[in-house]
Parts: structure tokens; C-alpha cells; sequence
């Protein structure tokens, strides 16, 4: 079987290093994302009072 120019790349230790790498920055991104996103959003819930009774809101 030949090898392609693909697998060759993939098991390049580096590539797949920098690869990881990629990974791990993405998923820190979006958890920092998604940590300021719910701190800004729980800052402008904090205090808001509903007035009277509102049907079918989550309990």
C-alpha cells in the first residue's frame, strides 16, 4: 500500500504536536469566551425583578 501525502503529514510527531496544540488553544478560547459571555450575562440578571407572574417560565 502507498502512503499518501496526508499520512505521511500525520505522522509527523511535530505536526501532530502543533496539531494538539491547536486543539488545546481552541478549547481554552472558547471556554474564556464562554466564561466572560455568562459573567456579563449573570451582571445584567443580577437585580432584574419580574413584575407579576409570567406563565411557562423555567422554574
Amino acid at each position: 500500500m502507498q502512503r499518501t501525502e496526508n499520512s505521511q503529514s500525520e505522522e509527523n510527531p511535530r505536526f501532530r504536536r502543533m496539531m494538539y496544540l491547536l486543539i488545546l488553544a481552541l478549547l481554552a478560547g472558547y471556554a474564556g469566551f464562554k466564561a466572560w459571555h455568562l459573567s456579563v450575562a449573570f451582571e445584567a440578571w443580577d437585580g432584574q425583578v419580574l413584575e407579576g407572574t409570567v406563565s411557562g417560565a423555567a422554574k
